[in-house]
């Protein structure tokens, strides 16, 4: 009886082990389970991650609140250059006012036009010289020198190029700022409540708002010369090219230089002698003779001392009375 308690007992033991046991590998059965269905969503949240901002608001090559690329991101937009062009076109024709023309339809037909002109004839009336300066639009620069370099020979060109993209920024900056300062000023001004706070508002508004109007001039000035640029064209007859101009550098440029700033100024101070000398010689014959007839008849005459005669007295009067003499010579003391 009691070996037959103790082997159910035991039973019982072995079979609540079992039981026990099987829950427990269930457990870890599912939680593995779980755990594994948990990190595909955080790999996937993670690798949704790498594309998308974070809480940071930073993201994974795309540039974050601080203003910086990660490696690997993509790049920033370039500036647009702001370039000013300008040049010079010598052109050989044997017919000046004919390519005059022509160059005047090729500018216009590529939206330039003629900023300036100045021609000269010859002795027969006819158009010897054309010198015209032309506006083209910056981008139709190139086009616009092949084609005018097709209308006759090409003797001299020249070119330039300034690169004012930092100024065209700094203006664009400046300005915003400007305009910043004048909302805040004009708040200021509503909130002002004594006279002496709307003076100095209104005051530092006036400044600001000159400013601005010139930094808009400037921007101005700076967008046309992008947008156009300038072309000096100049148009000769055979033979009449200008030659290039020498280099005025070096001792020798310097003392040929120096000697003809010496022979003009004598020249000119020739010329003042020479003018001078016509003035110079009617004064010498008319003004020294007055001057010393002036002075001649101006000489005052000296006086002789009257003198006094011995002869007694005159008809006029008594002879004046001389000295009172010592009644004894002897004695002088004593009259």
């Amino acid at each position: 009886m009691t070996r037959t308690r103790f082997t159910a007992a035991a039973a019982g033991m072995i079979l609540t082990a079992a039981v026990l046991l099987s829950g427990c590998s269930a457990s870890d059965d599912g939680a593995g389970t779980s755990s594994g269905s948990a990190a595909q969503p955080d790999s996937a949240e993670g690798g949704t991650d790498a594309g998308q901002p974070d809480r940071s608001g930073a993201s994974n090559g795309q540039p974050g609140t601080d203003g910086k690329t990660a490696p690997g991101g993509a790049a920033q937009p370039s500036v647009t250059r702001a370039i000013i062009k300008s040049g010079s076109l010598t052109i050989e024709t044997p017919d000046v006012d004919q390519k005059r023309q022509a160059a005047i339809t090729i500018v216009t037909g590529l939206r330039g036009l003629v900023s300036s002109e100045d021609t000269g004839s010859d002795t027969d009336g006819g158009i010897s010289r054309a010198n015209l300066v032309l506006k083209v639009p910056t981008a139709a620069y190139e086009t616009a020198i092949q084609r005018l370099s097709g209308l006759g020979v090409r003797k001299q060109i020249r070119q330039e190029t300034s690169d004012v993209t930092e100024q065209v920024v700094d203006v664009e900056s400046r300005i915003s700022s400007l305009r910043a300062s004048l909302t805040r000023m004009r708040v200021l001004l509503e909130k002002a409540t004594t006279i002496g706070e709307i003076v100095s508002v209104e005051t530092e508004l006036t400044r600001r708002e000159a400013d601005l109007e010139s930094l808009l001039a400037k921007q101005k000035a700076l967008a046309g010369q992008t947008e156009l640029a300038t072309l000096s064209l100049s148009l000769v007859e055979p033979g009449e090219a200008p030659a290039a101009e020498p280099d005025n550098r070096g001792f020798l440029s310097g003392l040929s230089n120096g000697w003809d700033a010496f022979t003009t100024t004598v020249s000119a101070l020739a010329t003042v002698a020479g003018a001078l000398l016509p003035f110079l010689v009617a004064f010498a014959l008319i003004g020294v003779p007055l001057w010393y007839l002036r002075r001649r008849f101006h000489r005052t005459p000296t006086l002789a001392p009257a003198v006094a005669t011995a002869a007694g007295p005159t008809a006029s009067g008594p002879p004046p009375a001389g000295p009172t003499l010592p009644k004894f010579p002897d004695r002088p003391d004593q009259t």
